[in-house]
């Protein structure tokens, strides 16, 4: 039975966003186990690295999926995606360039609006523990947005 993409989206997206409420965390403490303090700065760096990785590998692992799942006919596709107008129709079709994308284009977003939070607050370090739940509050976010995207701009190239 087919599903309607409404829940494919939500279902793919909230899966991603688990997996990098989990894995994020984990791979700054991993990389960083020695560190107890991160620096502003660090944080800005660790942030646009993070997103830049994380949006591209999002990308190809959602793109596939739902290239999977056109290929089965497991998804019920009513109306056009995305719609007339709409930005989505003007990026890249292949996984690759469209992580690409997508990941210099959550950099470029996130990173300044959470640094600059911090520092208009005058957060200047963060402990590890802090640094850690910053990252397990915002990837999720982020690549739930980018699944989405992914799953519309695929569906735009089926």
């Amino acid at each position: 039975m087919a599903q309607p993409v409404e829940r494919f989206i939500r279902r793919t997206g909230v899966t991603a966003g688990i997996f990098n409420l989990v894995l994020n965390p984990l791979f700054s403490w991993l990389s960083n186990m020695e560190m107890p303090d991160v620096p502003l700065a660090g944080a800005a760096v660790d942030t646009a690295i993070t997103c830049f990785i994380m949006s591209l590998l999002v990308t190809l692992f959602v793109s596939a999926d739902t290239r999977r799942v056109l290929k089965t006919g497991t998804l019920e596709i009513t109306g056009r995606f995305p719609q007339a107008g709409s930005p989505l129709r003007r990026l890249p079709g292949q996984p690759w360039k469209l992580g690409l994308v997508f990941g210099l284009a959550a950099a470029v977003l996130v990173t300044p609006c959470l640094i600059g939070a911090f520092a208009l607050f005058g957060v200047a370090l963060f402990s590890f523990s802090a640094f850690a739940l910053l990252k397990a509050v915002y990837t999720p976010l982020v690549s739930y947005a980018v699944a989405r995207w992914v799953i519309l701009r695929q569906l735009e190239a089926a």
